[in-house]
């Protein structure tokens, strides 16, 4: 018994004398790493520090280019991201890539912390331009250069750059194209990201995929949006310039230059130009549920005989027909375009003099017009219901609620209704919301 107690005791003087010691020497390996400048003692080469690690390699580059690997997470993971100074993790990832210019993760991992960590992101780009160039057969790289080009550089022209040069890689996903074709639509480039959703929608028809068939003409339908207010946007200047006011209604635009003879892509002409052609290879047609909310088919181009070309003869998919229904949805025409979703373009003027609002949310439909009533609606009574919170009564009228005269127009061409003796607030033109 005796033994066993003395046993015990012993191992557990033990323990905590080891566990002790282990807390004690932490302690100082953290006091060190927080007295020490990040990373500069991991690595402190500069210039063309890759040439020199091949030579000090001795032809084991792999095994070197690993070591440098595993250092980078150390420093990474042990510094945390404070007070750094970039160049010599710049120049680890450097080296890493000349011993193994196949090291996709140094390429990307590296662009991590230089770019979005440390704040660095020309710098960090650098290295996925690198990597772009040595590792060609994968799209990883230049993927990763469109994702910081256009989301954090705000770089359009670059970002389509890198996403022309992912799409081409072997190995690059489909989804890949669907986004860079954003991109160009985000970029202005009405007619490449069309023609790029063109192909989505010809892919998903001819591997019978509905969910990509649906993607494919929601994103036709916003890029032919985007592309008509686009068109509006400028006759609006236009229009600004000439008269030195607002315009009040659609009408008003449509003898302005920017919609005179303008070309542009329409839904009806695509949903008729699709339909046809499944019709002609036999392929499985879109269903009335996949087009509902859409403009209906323009009914003379669906009723046309297909031409018989020497594209259409060879044609066995619709993918060999992507040019011929990009070709055929474009039209030229003047005055107010048609819009996507078959409802006519009307201008929400409350939202025309305010800065920095999309063209997508001016140029809108009657339905949209409607949702913004009922939202700023919801926000005044909100408003009206706070201030009598405050005031423990109604407010006598709209001035007592946002301290000065309220001009909001009424969105639908009627007028306010406040009501002081129960704080109600409606709209003329739709008294029942």
């Amino acid at each position: 018994m005796k033994r066993s107690f003395l046993t015990t005791s012993i191992l557990t003087l033990l323990f905590a004398g080891l566990f002790g010691n282990s807390v004690y020497l932490q302690h100082q390996g953290l006091q060190a790493v927080r007295s020490q400048p990040p990373f500069w003692e991991t690595w402190t080469m500069s210039g063309r520090s890759g040439d020199v690690m091949k030579l000090m390699a001795l032809r084991y580059d792999m095994v070197a280019a690993d070591f440098l690997w595993l250092r980078a997470i150390q420093s990474f993971g042990g510094r945390g991201m404070t007070n750094r100074d970039w160049h010599p993790m710049y120049n680890m990832f450097d080296a890493i890539t000349e011993l193994d210019p196949l090291f996709e993760s140094a390429y990307t991992f590296g662009n991590l912390v230089i770019g979005d960590e440390g704040h660095q992101q020309r710098e960090g780009l650098k290295l996925l331009l690198k990597g772009s160039d040595n590792i060609y057969m994968h799209y990883r790289c230049p993927f990763e250069g469109l994702y910081v080009s256009h989301w954090s550089l705000r770089d359009e022209e670059l970002a389509r750059w890198f996403g022309r040069v992912a799409i081409k890689r072997k190995d690059a996903p489909d989804w890949v194209s669907r986004m860079v074709a954003y991109i160009d639509v985000d970029a202005g480039q009405y007619y490449i990201g069309f023609d790029r959703f063109v192909g989505n929608l010809t892919k998903g028809i001819d591997t019978d995929e509905p969910a990509l068939e649906r993607i494919a003409l929601f994103k036709l339908n916003e890029t032919i949006n985007k592309w008509n207010c686009d068109i509006l946007s400028k006759a609006t200047d236009q229009y600004t310039s000439q008269t030195g006011k607002l315009p009040q209604t659609i009408d008003d635009l449509t003898t302005m230059p920017a919609l005179q003879n303008y070309e542009v892509a329409r839904m009806s002409r695509l949903l008729a130009s699709a339909m046809r052609y499944t019709n002609f290879l036999g392929k499985k047609e879109l269903t009335p549920l996949m087009l509902q909310g859409y403009v209906a088919p323009d009914p003379k181009l669906l009723n046309e005989p297909v031409e018989q070309t020497s594209v259409t003869l060879k044609a066995k998919t619709m993918d060999d027909l992507q040019n011929v229904i990009f070709r055929e949805s474009l039209v030229r025409g003047s005055g107010i375009p048609e819009n996507p979703s078959g409802e006519p373009y009307i201008l929400n003027v409350d939202k025309m003099s305010l800065p920095g609002v999309a063209a997508t949310d001016i140029y809108i439909t009657k339905n949209d017009l409607e949702e913004f009533a009922k939202d700023l609606l919801q926000q005044i009574r909100s408003a009206i219901a706070k201030r009598k919170a405050e005031l423990g009564r109604n407010p006598k009228d709209l001035h007592e609620v946002f301290y000065t005269d309220f001009k909001t127009t009424e969105p639908l061409g009627g007028h306010w209704i406040y009501n002081p003796q129960d704080g109600t607030i409606k709209m003329s033109s739709r008294p029942m919301l």
